[in-house]
């Protein structure tokens, strides 16, 4: 059987090992052929993670931007890559030593996401208890202090950070755990929920405007689409337990350095090969992480010249305040629609695509639409950008 990753010539020595591929000795059991529909159902997390991301890049950033100068929004946001690089590599491996009877995917899944609703339904009631403490004023008339507000949405905003991730590295491995011989299959699944999860942050923008307007309604979607997919991803998921016996016994610190020191040993041995693309990997998620990261505060404060100061309970709001609430609302609203759309769609075309042309020829055209984003650092109108 080739792989379908060898495409190329040559590409082979770096295809990831298979049945039948030249670097099986034969002996292995066959892998496990799942269903689509056991696929859709562990993959399902995807969607709850993608939706807590797309909520930070669509409403809370630009929430911030309403409390904070753009610098320390910037900073705040500087929090997710950091918590990422730190969580995700340590809850892998405890996850891969885990000898629950629920298995090793499913604990995380249940605590992490248990404590991400947790954190979204205070989050709903920072505004609240920050007027408790002794913020006053909305930006119209006389003096103006939010101070306590900022600080608890940063507390909050931090915590977001370390449960989602805490909840994407299993979700992930779940995918992995049950895709046997599905891989490409079991990837494409969970990209299609995860952009499913985006639209459905779209669509609530598009029809309520920018989502820090109705805060508590927003957050208690998150909530609730969180406690679906957890639930139905760990009913379904049925992991066989690690036996305790197996596993070396080591302390928590050793586990943790001996996952980074992996990281680095992979970096250090990557053939040539691989060292391009993974500098081509970092700048493909650098621009997607700065344009994700920074769209309502683009369109809402360059495209539409608007104020984000106290846009979000100023009432009546200025004519600059409501042109960034609308620059915010089709920032995430429309413009975030349209481009999960096409994503969701491609997503159910990467097996075949793959399979077809090979997965480096999918990947490198696939880089060609986001370097289009940089033709929008030079121009504000709004339907080009929206474009």
């Amino acid at each position: 059987m080739k792989d379908i990753e060898a495409a190329i010539p040559g590409y082979e020595l770096h295809a990831s090992p298979k049945p039948g591929s030249v670097t099986s000795t034969g002996n292995e059991e066959p892998l496990p052929h799942p269903s689509i529909w056991l696929l859709l159902a562990v993959s399902m997390p995807r969607m709850a993670v993608q939706m807590a991301w797309a909520a930070q890049w669509a409403a809370l950033g630009p929430y911030l931007s309403t409390m904070l100068p753009n610098t320390a929004v910037q900073l705040t946001q500087f929090i997710g890559p950091v918590a990422g690089v730190i969580v995700g590599p340590s809850v892998g491996v405890f996850s891969d030593r885990t000898t629950s009877r629920l298995g090793r995917r499913r604990p995380y899944l249940i605590v992490a996401g248990i404590l991400s609703v947790i954190c979204w339904i205070v989050m709903g009631y920072t505004r609240d208890i920050g007027d408790a403490l002794g913020d006053h004023g909305d930006g119209t008339d006389g003096e103006t202090d939010r101070t306590w507000t900022s600080v608890f949405t940063i507390i909050f905003y931090a915590w977001m950070d370390i449960t989602v991730n805490m909840v994407q590295t299993p979700a992930m491995l779940l995918i992995a755990d049950f895709a046997g011989d599905r891989q490409t299959t079991g990837a494409a699944l969970g990209q299609a929920w995860s952009t499913l999860g985006a639209i459905v942050i779209a669509v609530y923008i598009e029809i309520f405007g920018a989502a820090y307007k109705t805060l508590h309604w927003f957050l208690g979607m998150l909530s609730v689409v969180m406690i679906i997919c957890m639930a139905v991803a760990c009913f379904f998921a049925h992991e066989t337990p690690l036996d305790p016996n197996q596993v070396k016994k080591s302390s928590a610190w050793v586990q943790v350095k001996g996952a980074f020191y992996s990281v680095y040993q992979g970096l250090k041995t990557l053939p040539a090969a691989l060292i391009v693309y993974s500098f081509g990997l970092f700048f493909v998620l650098y621009g997607f992480t700065a344009y994700n990261g920074n769209k309502g505060q683009f369109f809402g404060l360059e495209v539409y010249s608007g104020t984000a100061t106290n846009a979000d309970n100023c009432d009546p709001c200025s004519e600059a305040q409501n042109a960034y609430n609308e620059g915010v609302s089709l920032a995430g609203g429309t413009a975030d629609l349209l481009y999960n759309i096409v994503g969701y769609v491609y997503s159910w075309c990467i097996p075949f695509l793959v399979s077809k042309f090979g997965l480096k020829w999918v990947l490198t055209m696939s880089t060609i639409p986001q370097m289009l984003l940089m033709i929008m650092a030079w121009v504000d109108n709004k339907g080009f950008d929206v474009f």
